[in-house]
């Protein structure tokens, strides 16, 4: 019996990643903030240990799962499939880790905050299965909107300020979302992500306009420059858990959005090379803008964002080449990103408190060995130096670049470097060669032990380019699974 209940849940996978964490969200938001805590903690991680499992049978022998539920529109494709199990492992870490953060919240409202943290990832993992631009558009949004809640849970003015310029973005967003939709179901005569690389598309440029609205629109929510005008306020008050959920979740999904809809409409001949420019230009940008923003940061969580615009950029120039080993690429910088960004936003949640001055990382290295090491780890990363997935996820890119002719694109990973060894190694030389400035505010004794495993798991995922092998294996099965792919 039990055998066979693992079968279904096997079979139905993608479901059970959404509908696990959404389901814990419901039950937590109606329990007092330890057990709301034990219950969010649980739903999260059975929802990883389902992702994961789903990506290891299916991407490392590239074999497609079923995911078409009778009255579900999903498609499991091999970049959802890989996306969604970063996303799960993710929340579960940072869920895992709020356990330190309960404090900064009444006692009513955590709980709350809980379920948000809860909500918007199961948001941004259902947007990465849906099978049709309407329930990536309903996804998205309601990730969205759960992502905004709880940065408004904060009393602070700071905090409402960000909520409320991510609600303006968030407005915007969807207006050129709704259209780009309309647009792409005139030119097209549907919204079916598998119906674009095989039909016949009558109108391209409508189809092609379309398109590059949608991906725009979801560029904007994983704040790509110049499009991350919202991440300043947003990142600059946050609470601890917010910046997380912020940065960990909400970037890191919205860019797998991205990559996702690219590996759909790049096969398309009559529209494939208009958004293949597109995501070259955005990524291009971003890696320009975002690394400037990140050198001149005078706020540890704003250079973390404007850190991950550069990292975004050089993902979306991976999936613009539109290849199979553009696409690898492309979800490798993902995880690249997604390791660097936890590592540098959980060293400074549960080292400096979540203070945002860059003061705050004085003397981190005699008061807070792990949480240092995190933020070294995230540092060297962020250089690109050998033997880090930060080196491995921008290498991949040189090679899918040289191989299809994109020369350019080594230029992008010089800039990106070299703005990371100087912003990188100004958290370095705070960490390690500055006193104290001040007293910092920590969690309690026993509390503070919980973000022990993401700050202990992003500073291993950082050397995984020392043995990456089935980190490339898995990579290139997800590209060899997406639509389009033989």
């Amino acid at each position: 019996m039990i055998a066979q209940y693992l079968a279904l849940a096997q079979l139905h996978a993608p479901l059970l990643t959404m509908l696990i964490p959404l389901c814990g969200a419901a039950l937590a938001i109606l329990l007092p903030s330890r057990a709301a805590w034990a219950v969010a903690a649980t739903a999260a991680l059975a929802a990883a240990l389902v992702a994961v499992d789903a990506a290891l049978r299916s991407l490392l022998p590239a074999e497609p799962l079923t995911a078409t539920i009778e009255g579900v529109m999903l498609y499991a494709d091999g970049i959802a499939i890989y996306t969604a199990a970063l996303l799960a492992v993710a929340l579960a870490l940072v869920v895992v880790g709020a356990g330190a953060f309960l404090r900064d919240f009444p006692a009513p409202i955590a709980s709350t905050a809980l379920a948000l943290s809860l909500c918007a990832g199961g948001g941004w993992i259902g947007a990465l299965f849906a099978r049709d631009l309407l329930g990536i558009f309903a996804a998205v949004e309601f990730a969205w909107l759960a992502t905004v809640g709880l940065l408004a849970l904060s009393a602070e003015r700071g905090a409402l300020n960000g909520a409320s310029r991510m609600f303006v973005a968030g407005g915007v967003s969807s207006a050129m979302f709704l259209l780009g939709l309309g647009l792409v179901h005139h030119g097209v005569g549907a919204t079916d992500l598998a119906v674009l690389p095989m039909t016949q598309i009558e109108a391209p440029r409508l189809a092609a306009a379309g398109i590059g609205l949608v991906l725009l629109s979801v560029a904007l929510k994983a704040g790509v420059a110049p499009l991350n005008f919202w991440i300043g306020a947003a990142y600059g008050r946050a609470s601890r858990l917010s910046v997380l959920v912020l940065g960990g979740i909400g970037a890191i999904g919205a860019l797998c959005v991205v990559v996702r809809l690219a590996s759909f409409a790049l096969p398309a001949p009559a529209i494939g090379e208009g958004v293949s420019i597109t995501l070259a230009m955005l990524g291009a940008s971003s890696v320009v803008i975002g690394s400037v923003q990140a050198v001149g940061a005078r706020n540890v969580l704003r250079l973390a964002a404007y850190a991950g615009s550069a990292q975004a950029g050089v993902a979306l120039l991976c999936a613009a080449l539109g290849s199979p080993a553009g696409f690898a690429a492309a979800v490798v910088q993902t995880l690249a990103m997604l390791v660097t960004t936890l590592a540098l936003l959980g060293g400074v949640a549960f080292g400096a408190g979540g203070a945002a001055k860059l003061e705050a990382l004085d003397g981190l290295g005699r008061r807070s060995p792990l949480a240092s090491a995190a933020i070294t780890a995230s540092a060297i990363s962020l250089m690109g130096a050998p033997l880090t997935i930060g080196f491995l996820g921008r290498w991949r890119l040189v090679e899918a670049g040289v191989g299809a002719g994109w020369w350019w694109a080594a230029g992008a990973v010089i800039v990106t470097s070299l703005a990371g060894v100087f912003y990188g190694g100004r958290l370095v030389e705070r960490v390690y060669f500055r006193r104290v400035s001040g007293a910092v505010q920590t969690a309690s004794e026993i509390w503070r032990f919980a973000g022990a495993p993401l700050l202990i798991a992003s500073v291993c995922a950082t050397v995984l380019g020392l043995a990456p092998d089935w980190l490339l294996r898995a990579a290139d099965g997800a590209a060899a699974l997406m639509a389009g792919a033989p």
